[in-house]
């Protein structure tokens, strides 16, 4: 579960993380420190479960698994990428990352290709008619956002931006306080 208190019933066709997990009550939130949620607070929570579920349908759209389409979102987004860059991208091992891209090739989703410059490697290209696929399934959502941005005067934009920017932060404190020491 996301660490945004589930104040609400998700919406309809979400399900919480682990079976049985149930959401936080306010009471625990105040027995946590955490005063009661504000609307922006729940409209973080909304976006990500909502996101969530956005990646759920995607990854039924195109018949992968979570680490599948993440393995996807990575080669749409930098272009090939050899079997070991895509393993350290996902965080698995070499011979894990192997087994994705066995996977999206079967599945026609990816294509292995020689390596420019080096004969020995080999690089794992994104298919296009994926490509196609995952785009026009994300295109109501960037258009819808663009729309949005677009409705926004240049203060507003500041204030969002920085809002944005300083929650991605906390995220990205808490996970890197949280890694294990290497």
């Amino acid at each position: 579960m996301s660490f945004m208190a589930d104040i609400r019933k998700p919406p309809p066709s979400t399900e919480p993380d682990a079976p049985g997990e149930q959401p936080w009550s306010r009471a625990e939130l105040a027995d946590a420190g955490i005063a009661d949620p504000t609307a922006i607070t729940e409209a973080l929570r909304d976006l990500d479960v909502w996101s969530r579920a956005f990646e759920r349908h995607l990854g039924t759209v195109l018949t992968v698994n979570p680490t599948d389409l993440s393995a996807m979102q990575h080669l749409i987004q930098n272009g090939p990428l050899s079997p070991s860059e895509l393993a350290g991208r996902l965080g698995v091992s070499t011979a894990a990352s192997t087994l994705v891209v066995d996977r999206l090739v079967a599945l026609g989703h990816a294509e292995r290709h020689p390596h420019d410059h080096d004969r020995r490697k080999i690089v794992v290209v994104p298919a296009r008619a994926s490509v196609n696929r995952a785009v026009d399934e994300l295109l109501p959502i960037i258009a819808g956002i663009s729309g949005l941005v677009d409705g926004l005067g240049p203060h507003d934009r500041t204030v969002v931006e920085r809002f944005l920017r300083d929650v991605t932060e906390v995220y990205r404190t808490a996970t890197e306080a949280a890694r294990p020491l290497e």
